[in-house]
């Protein structure tokens, strides 16, 4: 007996030893002052000099309510999701269809609004083509179901579940665009997650500037090439055009035909045009002038290249020719040679910049670009400051990626630092209070036996918190509690175990037989009781969000931790008084 409780200190001491080798980088967070954390938040490699070498760096963070900071929930539009995803399926049907040599006389996207368009609607030229259409054409297009036929026309809707995909990785692709972003801002302490089916929950502790993050993080950043399409005749058969909607022919050697109009007539513009645009264009829209006013650019429909061919983007400043700053783009080899390819066929023709579902730029090609190497001038009446710094913010949201879908802020609020420190303050009383209040109610009541499960307790904290710097986890004010709810459950095992104990005792039992009794017995009540406290703590982590996920985190890793050490730290400190054969237990 006497070897094995010494043989169990010595692993119980290695391993608290081990815990607190990783505990204490985040006892060095904690004691760092303002300056030092406001460094740490903003570059987090920075902590490593506060720490020795050899330990690591890992370590808890303080969460939004006990440093202030920025929240946030995005929406995600999926039906805006879907709608995309159909109109890329058109466009390879549309090409599919070409290279069949079967002529597509209309084609339309549908649905049950504006919004969500995930129906194509196609009217053949001819009649005679409608089965090989369906033999040749669908056969290549797996992402479409036929929704209803007949020789004249087809209409289809996308697969069922290639959109329920699309909802599922829109959400997931959209949180790892902002993780990127948030990464390129400078902030080391962020907490991102899935808040329900189509939210994104944003957290930002230490930061201080919420409406810079909201043009940061909002912004799309869909960046497209195409082809303007200046030599298409359909514009000019246009007729019964909206009020205020004028059809403009510009001059030169590369003339165009165009809709010019106040930015006020867009969604009349739109209905308009939208059964008038032959299938293999589109119309985009141009940034309103200083007098409000637009104008159309009707396109080809095939994407030249997109962000996702991007290697960098970074601010400089324009030519001689056009001084304003602006943002230089740099494409991958696949990328740079297919825009050699492009600028070299289409030498003298506009190439369309489309940022963000709108035309930034439509510069003429003057010359083959070997290089990939493309220009995105800033543009309105501003100063050269405001034009960079719009540069610079356009610059590290296309590095950082597009966002799949459109995202609407649905809640925004800011903590206050003053509002944090009280916050710790608070915490850090009701904890003490807390612990102070267990320990004399265990010594005072079950005397050296209670001594030894305070001590217990401490290993358990000490576990709880190696676990939480490990995974770099934060806490928050609910996570406080949750701690504090931790320990009184530990103290709850150690009371079934020393009632046990006690009853064992008043059977005349020896101390030695009636620990062991009295822990035999207890083991079924404390793994039943805390199973339940695991059951509580898994569906709170599963379906709550923020506070309430990491209360269910400390809850959960101290539930586990409070059995181990109620069950063998304890029963350590037990066996090394009972070892000596005494008859009497200080219970």
């Amino acid at each position: 007996m006497q070897q094995t409780w010494k043989l169990r200190l010595l692993v119980a001491l290695a391993l608290f030893g081990v815990a607190v080798y990783f505990v204490y980088p985040s006892f060095v967070y904690f004691t760092l002052n303002e300056e030092q954390l406001k460094e740490v938040r903003q570059n987090k490699d920075a902590f490593a000099k506060y720490v020795p070498s050899w330990m690591p760096t890992s370590h808890i963070v303080a969460g939004l309510d006990l440093q202030g900071g920025s929240h946030m929930v995005l929406g995600v539009d999926l039906d805006k999701a879907i709608t995309d995803k159909t109109a890329r399926a058109l466009d390879r049907l549309l090409t599919f269809s070409k290279e069949e040599k079967i002529d597509i006389a209309a084609a339309k996207q549908t649905g049950d609004s504006l919004q969500l368009q995930d129906r194509v609607e196609l009217s053949l030229a001819s009649p005679d083509q409608f089965e090989l259409f369906k033999e040749k054409v669908l056969k290549k297009a797996p992402d479409f179901v036929v929704v209803s036929s007949s020789r004249k026309g087809i209409v289809l809707a996308l697969e069922p579940t290639l959109v329920q995909s699309i909802r599922k990785d829109a959400v997931n692709q959209t949180i790892k665009t902002i993780v990127n972003r948030i990464d390129k801002m400078g902030i080391s302490e962020p907490t991102i997650a899935k808040s329900g089916d189509s939210q994104v929950q944003i957290q930002m502790p230490g930061y201080d500037n919420p409406e810079q993050a909201k043009i940061l993080l909002g912004r799309t950043a869909q960046l497209l090439f195409q082809m303007c399409a200046n030599d298409t005749k359909f514009l000019k058969n246009l007729s019964d055009l909206p009020e205020g909607v004028e059809l403009v022919q510009s001059g030169g050697a590369n003339a165009e035909i165009f809709l010019s109009f106040k930015e006020s007539k867009l969604p009349a513009v739109k209905s308009y045009l939208i059964d008038k645009v032959p299938p293999e264009y589109n119309i985009k829209y141009g940034k309103p002038g200083l007098d409000g006013t637009m104008r159309t650019y009707t396109l080809d429909r095939k994407v030249i290249l997109t962000g996702d061919d991007l290697v960098d983007a970074r601010v400089s400043q324009g030519s001689s020719t056009n001084p304003r700053p602006g943002v230089s783009l740099s494409f991958n080899p696949a990328g740079a040679k297919i825009f050699a390819e492009v600028t070299g066929a289409n030498i003298g023709k506009p190439l369309a910049i489309v940022l963000e579902d709108t035309v930034d730029s439509a510069p003429v090609i003057n010359t083959k670009i070997p290089d990939g190497q493309a220009f995105i001038s800033m543009g309105g009446a501003r100063t050269n400051q405001e034009m960079l710094h719009d540069a610079n913010q356009l610059a590290l949201v296309l590095k950082a990626g597009a966002l799949p879908a459109p995202v609407t802020f649905r809640e925004e609020r800011t903590v206050g630092p003053s509002l944090g420190k009280d916050s710790i303050e608070q915490g850090k009383i009701a904890f003490m209070v807390g612990v102070l209040a267990i320990a004399l109610f265990m010594i005072l009541y079950y005397r050296v036996v209670g001594f030894f499960s305070i001590i217990a307790i401490g290993f358990n904290m000490t576990f709880i918190l190696a676990v939480m710097s490990i995974l770099g986890a934060t806490i928050t004010m609910p996570g406080v509690a949750a701690l504090l709810l931790t320990m009184g459950m530990a103290v709850d095992s150690n009371v079934i175990i020393n009632e046990r104990i006690r009853e064992e005792l008043r059977l005349g039992k020896t101390p030695r037989s009636a620990v062991k009794a009295g822990y035999d017995a207890a083991l079924r009540a404390i793994v039943d009781a805390n199973t339940t406290h695991c059951i509580a703590g898994l569906v709170l982590w599963q379906f709550g969000t923020g506070p309430i996920q990491n209360f269910a985190s400390m809850l959960l890793i101290g539930t586990i931790s409070s059995v181990l050490c109620a069950i063998f730290i304890t029963r350590i400190f037990v066996d090394m008084m009972t070892a000596s054969g005494q008859k009497t237990l200080s219970i």
